[in-house]
């Protein structure tokens, strides 16, 4: 093995614990594991002398908050708060359960025909 070569494996071990003992003790001390990740990229980033690359990072996370699904979900998520504060899902379990609750498997279509009646009406 050359000198060239030692002192870069030395490097590389080096680098690898700059990152995971920080990581180890986040990880001992509470720190939630999606900030633990991110903060061993941060450190591997540094120790690497990639810094430059981390201006990227926040522009990648802002330009991906405009996808319709992550608008969609919240939606659907207050939509159905709304409904349940309003009473308006206990009007239609038991609307369902009174027309068609007495089936075999009622249950099961009380589920789906709530399903159907809290859709938007397609017409305006």
């Amino acid at each position: 093995m050359s000198r060239l070569e030692a002192v870069s494996t030395n490097k590389e071990a080096f680098l690898a614990w700059f990152v995971v003992i920080p990581a180890i003790l986040f990880l001992v001390a509470g720190t939630a594991l999606a900030y633990v990740v991110g903060a061993a990229a941060v450190l591997a980033f540094i120790a690497t002398d990639n810094i430059r690359y981390l201006a990227v990072l926040p522009q990648r996370i802002f330009s991906q908050l405009d996808i319709f699904a992550l608008m969609a979900m919240v939606l659907f998520i207050m939509t159905g708060e709304v409904m349940n504060r309003t009473g308006v899902t206990r009007y239609l379990i038991d609307f369902s359960m009174s027309t068609v609750g007495r089936f075999k498997g009622g249950l099961g279509h009380v589920n789906i025909m709530t399903s159907i009646f809290s859709l938007p009406s397609p017409c305006p």
